[in-house]
C-alpha cells in the first residue's frame, strides 16, 4: 500500500482491508486499499491508495483526520491520470474544514497553488468518494430518508467540479434488511442498502465497513468486495 506520510509512532492500528473491483465476474486491475489508526486523543487518521493505473490511468492517494467524533477535519488527496484527456491530471489539495468555511488549497496540473472557500452548512454530509468513507454516509443518508439534507461531495477528476458538489436534496437511499455476505471463509453480519432510482447495492457491516457493492448497468454487473480485511480495535 502507497502512501502520502508514513504510520507515525503515537498511532495505534484500527482496522485495514482492500476493497477489489470485478466486471461481469472478471477481476479488474483497480484496488482501494486503506487502514485506519487513532491518535492518543481520539482522532483518526485514514491513508486511502486508490490504484486503477494500469486499468484506468487513475491514482489517488489520500489522507483524512477525523475528529473524535468522526467528524472530518481535514482531507489530503494527490491525484493522477496522465491519460485523462480534457481532465485533470494530476492535483494536490487539501479540503479543511472551519467554522462552517470549506477551505481549500490547491495545485492543478502543475500550476502555481491556490484557495478557494466553500460555504458548507454546519451539520451537512461530507461523502467522499472513496470507499472506506462511503459506508458510514450511505447509512447516514438512510436514516435520513424522509428529510432534506446538505451533501458535500468533493470532487478530484473535473476542473469544472472541483472542489466539489453541494447538493439540497431527499436521500435517495433506503435500508432493505439484515443478510450475509461471505469473505474468503467468513460470514460477516451486514445490513443491506440500495440506492432507489439506481440499480446499487451495499452491504455495510456494524464498523460502518464496506463489504460489498453491486451495481447493474447497461447489462453490465460491477462488482465491488472486501479482502484482507481486518478490524481487531474498531
Amino acid at each position: 500500500m502507497r502512501y502520502l506520510h508514513p504510520v507515525q509512532a503515537h498511532e495505534r492500528f484500527l482496522a485495514s482491508g482492500c476493497h477489489r473491483f470485478f466486471r461481469n465476474g472478471e477481476l479488474l486491475r483497480k484496488t482501494e486499499s486503506w487502514a485506519i489508526h487513532s491518535h492518543p486523543d481520539g482522532e483518526k487518521f485514514v491513508r486511502v491508495d486508490m490504484d486503477a493505473r494500469e486499468a484506468e490511468g487513475k491514482s489517488i492517494l489520500a489522507e483524512a483526520l477525523l475528529t473524535s467524533g468522526d467528524s472530518l477535519a481535514r482531507l489530503d488527496i494527490r491525484y493522477e491520470n496522465a491519460r485523462f484527456e480534457g481532465g485533470i491530471k494530476n492535483l494536490r489539495a487539501t479540503y479543511q474544514l472551519a467554522d462552517g468555511r470549506l477551505q481549500v488549497g490547491f495545485s492543478m496540473n502543475g500550476e502555481d497553488r491556490q484557495y478557494v472557500e466553500v460555504s458548507v452548512p454546519q451539520y451537512a454530509l461530507i461523502d467522499i468518494p472513496l470507499l472506506v468513507f462511503r459506508g458510514r454516509a450511505v447509512m447516514r443518508l438512510a436514516q435520513l430518508r424522509q428529510a432534506r439534507m446538505a451533501v458535500f461531495v468533493p470532487m478530484f477528476e473535473h476542473a469544472q467540479l472541483f472542489p466539489g458538489v453541494l447538493q439540497h436534496n431527499v436521500s435517495p437511499v433506503e435500508y432493505v434488511g439484515d443478510d450475509e455476505v461471505l469473505v474468503g471463509k467468513r460470514s460477516i453480519p451486514a445490513r443491506r442498502y440500495r440506492y432507489i432510482d439506481k440499480a446499487v447495492s451495499y452491504w455495510i457491516d456494524r464498523h460502518g465497513v464496506i463489504v460489498k457493492r453491486v451495481n447493474s448497468f447497461k447489462q453490465q454487473e460491477m462488482l465491488v468486495e472486501i479482502s484482507n480485511y481486518a478490524a481487531p480495535a474498531l
